[in-house]
This record gives C-alpha cells, structure tokens and sequence, in this order.
C-alpha cells in the first residue's frame, strides 16, 4: 500500500526543523508549504486555514488515490504518528517493548517538561530587552529576574540535570544505547539552551557530545541545508 503525500507545513524561526530530521532519517519523500512569521514575530493568519491554532510545525497527510486529507499538529503527536505509521523498515522504531515505550516518554517530556521552563526563560530575556524609561525598564528587570530566579531557571537547570544523567545511563543516547526519534525531538531545545546562554556545555558534556553526535549524521545536514534554503539557520 502506498504511503500518503506528505506535506510539511513550515514556519521560519520555528521548531519545525526537527521534523524535517526525522523524515530525512527514515528516508521519506515529502512536500514543504513554507509560511513566514508577520513583523509582530507571529504565524500568519493563512495556517489557521491548515489547523484552526494556526501554528506550525504541521503534517498534512493527503492520500494519494482518494485525495482525503488530514491534518497532524503538535510535534510530539505527529512524531508519535509517523513513527507507528512510516517507519516501515524500523529505522527508528524498537522491538524492545520497554525501550519503545521509553521513547514515547520522551516524545511527551520534551514538550510537556523540559520546553515550558526553557520558553518562559526565553520569554523573560526577550522582556529585559525592552527598552522604556526609568523606573519602568527597572521594575521589569526587577520582576522577570525574581520570576527566572525563582522558576524558571531553577526549573530548566533541574530538567537538564535530569537529561545530562539519563544521557550517561544509556551510552550517549536518551534510550537503549542508539539514536531513537526521542533524540532528534530534544535536539532543538537543548541547542536552544546553549545558544540563548542558559546554560554551558562544559557543565553538560553529555549532552554536548550528543547533539555533537547528531550534527555528523547526513539526515542532520540535509535537514539543515532545506532549513536554510527557507530561510532559517540551524
């Protein structure tokens, strides 16, 4: 049986790049619908017409024979899908119950656990560098650094504390001693974390060399080059 047309929906300056990894890695052909963020840094209204959340990244799966489409949103769910119904030759898929079920953690720690601190932390940065005049740039200074002092930093540094040591436990991966989609989903915000300055990769080596890992692999590059070829850099 012929597997559906898919489609990728991209949106620049977005997390979007990870699912182009994950297809490059099991080797499927697919389409990308690129979309550009308005001057307020936000989607544009013409994704609402794609999902009623209008965000990205999104997978429209067209079959090929009846054209009936449908639409996956949220990443964790459309790695999840492609997963059980693309990776027919078990590129990434384990038969190792237990390992397989890991992975699904993973697939929903990375945005139900380890993003929210990392996105709030993002969010306050980008607050501090409002400019406004004194005492308005001082209370904000004030109230972000007490919320990031008392939140969200300690929260991000506790989630990649827990990461750096399940990295050590499974022999420079996330599960079972080899790539898995778990690594290529967390791959974006733990770059994410090095490159805004939370944290520094020699207090982390193990998840250094894992995304270190990740970079050397072709399905990395080729994702990467389609990535910039839209306009985002990686």
């Amino acid at each position: 049986m012929a597997l559906p047309l898919i489609r990728v929906h991209w949106l620049n300056d977005s997390r979007a790049f990870r699912l182009l990894f994950l297809l490059e890695q099991l080797k499927l052909d697919y389409e990308i619908v690129s979309h550009r963020r308005d001057k307020n840094f936000r989607a544009p209204e013409e994704l609402k017409k794609i999902h009623p959340l209008g965000r990205a990244p999104l997978v429209e799966l067209e079959d090929r024979t009846s054209g009936k489409k449908k639409v996956l949103a949220e990443s964790g769910y459309i790695f999840q899908y492609i997963l059980t119904h693309f990776d027919t030759d078990g590129i990434l898929n384990n038969n190792d119950p237990n390992t397989a079920e890991k992975v699904q953690y993973y697939l929903h720690y990375v945005e139900g656990s380890l993003q929210p601190p990392l996105m709030l932390e993002f969010i306050l940065s980008m607050a501090k560098k409002v400019s406004g005049p004194f005492p308005i740039s001082y209370l904000v200074g004030m109230v972000t650094g007490r919320i990031s002092s008392k939140y969200s930093a300690g929260e991000l540094k506790n989630q990649m504390a827990y990461v750096e040591s399940e990295i050590a436990k499974n022999q420079g991966f996330l599960v079972g001693g080899k790539l898995s989609a778990a690594d290529i989903l967390i791959s974006y915000p733990l770059m994410s974390v090095f490159d805004l300055g939370l944290a520094h990769k020699k207090d982390y080596p193990n998840i250094s060399n894992l995304l270190d890992t990740l970079s050397t692999l072709d399905s990395y590059s080729s994702a990467k080059r389609k990535a910039e070829s839209l306009g985002s850099n990686y």
